[in-house]
């Protein structure tokens, strides 16, 4: 083989990789559409939906220590003005944030969810992360405040990414919090069972979480002796490792 030809064979490596390089950088640096139209501008309306967000909170903690039946409801622009808002001036930010992870916002669909932030301090490298989820109450589970959680989506801008740093995530930020996790596979998709911990003598069953567009309703109810017992699990597949 002569010197040219391999030359000419460098060069065209370095240039497919390099192009290929280029790709998937743009590719992680791409910011999705709904990332920019989750937040509110600065401004006067931002700063009340950040103050209702609070209200509603507060109405929450109030009503399952006095009310039988509560239920209370919270809106993407609430949600996402108080990320903006009172979640950085509290100092909740920097305590319950991990490092690297800014500006999380949310996106409320029918039976959906989407979880959205970005990752890295430097603007030049940072990426949008977008995490794609269904929400739902096991109802049909002997146990009480059994949430599952289906993780429909994972990407670093338009670049699909490995799920499996996330799942770990998800179980050590469980276990910390004392909430038993289980993971199984269901339609191709990784879920999650979260139990949440109860007391024996005095307890709170999430009832309902309903996903509708553009809000999230939380629905529950005071419950007194309730025993509790190992979930079956029809249709769900161990998650293989």
């Amino acid at each position: 083989m002569s010197r040219k030809s391999v030359l000419l064979g460098l060069l065209i490596l370095l240039v497919v990789g390099g192009a290929t390089a280029a790709v998937l950088f743009l590719l992680v640096r791409h910011e999705p559409d709904m990332y920019q139209r989750m937040a509110l501008p600065p401004g006067a309306e931002r700063e009340q939906h950040s103050k209702e967000f609070k209200q509603n909170v507060s109405k929450l903690a109030t009503k399952i220590l006095s009310e039988k039946f509560w239920e209370v409801k919270f809106t993407e622009d609430q949600i996402n003005s108080y990320f903006d808002e009172d979640f950085i001036r509290s100092g909740f930010k920097d305590n319950l944030l991990p490092k690297g992870i800014s500006q999380p916002r949310v996106a409320i669909d029918q039976d959906k969810l989407c979880l959205a932030f970005r990752y890295g301090k430097e603007a030049w490298y940072s990426s949008v992360i977008t995490i794609d989820l269904r929400v739902w109450v096991a109802k049909k589970s002997p146990e009480v405040n059994v949430v599952g959680l289906e993780l429909q989506g994972l990407h670093a801008g338009s670049l699909p990414i490995s799920a499996q740093s996330l799942l770990e995530q998800i179980s050590d930020i469980a276990r910390r919090k004392n909430i038993d996790v289980t993971w199984y596979r269901h339609n191709g998709n990784p879920v999650a069972l979260l139990r949440f911990p109860t007391d024996s003598r005095s307890l709170v069953q999430l009832h309902q979480l309903e996903l509708s567009s553009g809000k999230l309703t939380i629905v529950g109810r005071a419950l007194e002796n309730v025993p509790r017992a190992r979930t079956g699990r029809p249709g769900l597949a161990p998650l293989a490792n």
